[in-house]
């Protein structure tokens, strides 16, 4: 080992300085979830509460109702290996909803609800899941389901029809470690979306890491405003929270936008203690000043923030306003099933690095151009291996090899660097994705759609640096000849084609797009044309 860094010189891998906790052998995720190992477990405990309402789900309830609800999803004809796609904002529903397919044996799918149902229907098309489950306002994006199609499964009368004594108990022996759990779709660097399947060993490991790392304090209250959609939010507070026996407070804003006033109101109400959150959250937290920073802080003690980068002016300007509470960052992708990295016993209130490995994770930077491991405070592309790392990409070996050798290490495409005390560092991507609000978006999806414009001769989309979202889209348009297509036009083409968050938010207009010889885009010197062009707008506007 080298300066404490978890570096081995001869294998060339970082290995993770947190003690790693026996894990005794359990079939499947709710096995291990409800096997009330947690020291903080209390049957009469709250586990969810919705902030809103106040209504609250024990952790009796949560047992018993997921039962129920598999029940009731067993009547529905839902089998063992079976995809169910559950389609739904953050509610209290959620988590016991996402356990009861996953006690069946069945898959767990997920989707934003914000994707429009030509979005809805490309993936539906690729997993073809056995139900569709969502809610009565969500129905309409679904009506293109035909006889051969899923079968719908609406949300409020599944629960309101529960039966208090479920026929289907948790943690069925015919499910194994082995067997896929998860289904969660993640945009790859082509532009077309994969869906990455995580086992119920995969959930194990993630759940049984964050009980040990987590587990201590019994007077946690997380706040929930991330999507348990997305993996982020689904490692944290269906596997985390749950395994942890901590409670959680599911904080739905009104008009399914983040807003600091009700995050601020049920923190105070409720007594959040940590708080999971995307960049776009703490810099609109930071922009709201010391005026709620004082009543945060007499509960509120750590900020936890992942999904994109976090500027270092948002941290520091995050600290100056809340002077009493720690931010930190974590790492972690849908292909590790959450967290790879946190900053749990680092010391300090301010966190630049993402953390340090977590439990039985290894990691590897590798030269970018070379392909050999480096040694500490060295930049390269970070791998990853352990139990958490997905089983593969649905029904696409050739993406999975791609993705994981036969060693079992997983490409990131991050560029990173870990320290001397082993304190992880993200430097810059790799990969083409931009990170619209830690939402992930594919330049050659919009570009796709995009080319199909008439007045549009070539294409590219790159991203463009914006305070509040972190990233924005932006496209790069060559116009055919005696076109006259502005900005708005661009804006409007696009206004149903593809989910809110996928949209362009800036043009450009270009002469030339860059290419290889290959025809593929050169999107560093793509970046320096865009930059002289905008010089060149700034001189003509002036």
């Amino acid at each position: 080992m080298e300066d404490g860094s978890g570096f081995s010189s001869t294998s060339g891998i970082y290995r993770s300085l947190y003690p790693s906790p026996p894990l005794h052998s359990f079939t499947s995720l709710t096995d291990f979830l409800f096997s009330n190992d947690s020291p903080n477990f209390s049957p009469t405990k709250p586990a969810f509460v919705d902030a809103s309402t106040g209504a609250s789900l024990s952790y009796s309830d949560l047992r018993r109702l997921s039962s129920s609800a598999a029940s009731a999803l067993s009547a529905a004809g839902l089998r063992r290996g079976h995809i169910a796609l559950l389609v739904s904002t953050n509610s209290i529903s959620f988590p016991l909803l996402s356990l009861a397919v996953l006690s069946l044996g069945a898959v767990l799918s997920t989707a934003n609800p914000l994707l429009t149902r030509s979005e809805l229907l490309s993936q539906i098309r690729d997993s073809d899941p056995a139900l569709v489950i969502t809610t009565l306002d969500l129905a309409l994006k679904f009506e293109f389901l035909g006889s051969d199609g899923p079968d719908l499964v609406l949300i409020e009368t599944l629960i309101g029809d529960l039966d208090v004594n479920p026929t289907v108990q948790i943690g069925s022996p015919d499910v194994g470690p082995s067997d896929p759990a998860a289904m969660m779709y993640s945009s790859g660097t082509t532009g077309k979306s994969k869906g990455v399947v995580s086992t119920q060993g995969n959930l194990i490991a993630m759940a049984h890491v964050l009980r040990h790392l987590w587990g201590e304090g019994d007077d946690e209250v997380y706040g929930c405003v991330v999507p348990m959609y997305h993996m982020f939010g689904f490692s944290v507070f269906v596997c985390g929270v749950v395994a942890a026996g901590a409670t959680a407070v599911v904080v739905s804003p009104a008009a399914g936008r983040f807003n600091v006033a009700d995050l601020a109101a049920a923190v105070e109400r409720h007594r959040i203690t940590r708080l999971p959150a995307v960049p776009p959250m703490v810099v609109m937290m930071a922009r709201k000043g010391h005026a709620a920073g004082r009543y945060w802080s007499r509960s509120l003690r750590e900020v936890i923030c992942s999904g994109a980068p976090l500027g270092r002016e948002h941290l520091e300007k995050f600290g100056r306003c809340y002077p009493g509470i720690r931010l930190s960052q974590c790492y972690g992708l849908t292909e590790t099933c959450g967290p790879v990295t946190l900053c749990d016993g680092v010391r300090g209130r301010l966190h630049a690095s993402i953390g340090r490995l977590i439990p039985s994770v290894e990691a590897k930077i590798l030269d970018v151009r070379m392909g050999k491991p480096l040694p500490p405070n060295k930049y390269g592309e970070l791998w990853l291996r352990g139990p958490s790392i997905m089983q593969g990409y649905l029904n696409n070996q050739e993406a999975t090899s791609l993705a994981i050798d036969v060693e079992g290490w997983l490409r990131t495409g991050d560029l990173c660097y870990i320290d001397s005390r082993g304190l992880v560092y993200l430097v810059d991507r790799i990969k083409e994705l931009i990170k619209y609000k830690a939402y992930q978006v594919a330049p050659a999806e919009l570009e796709e759609v995009l080319s199909s414009h008439p007045g549009v001769q070539d294409v590219a989309v790159t991203s463009y640096p914006d305070e509040e979202a972190g990233e924005i889209p932006m496209a790069c348009v060559v116009r055919k000849e005696g076109s006259k297509i502005k900005e708005n036009d661009i804006f409007s083409f696009l206004e149903d084609k593809v989910a809110p968050y996928k949209k362009i938010r800036k043009v450009i207009f270009l002469e030339y797009i860059p290419r290889s010889p290959s025809g593929k885009i050169l999107r560093r010197h793509l970046k320096a044309a865009t930059s002289h062009q905008e010089k060149l707008n700034v001189s003509a506007r002036l």
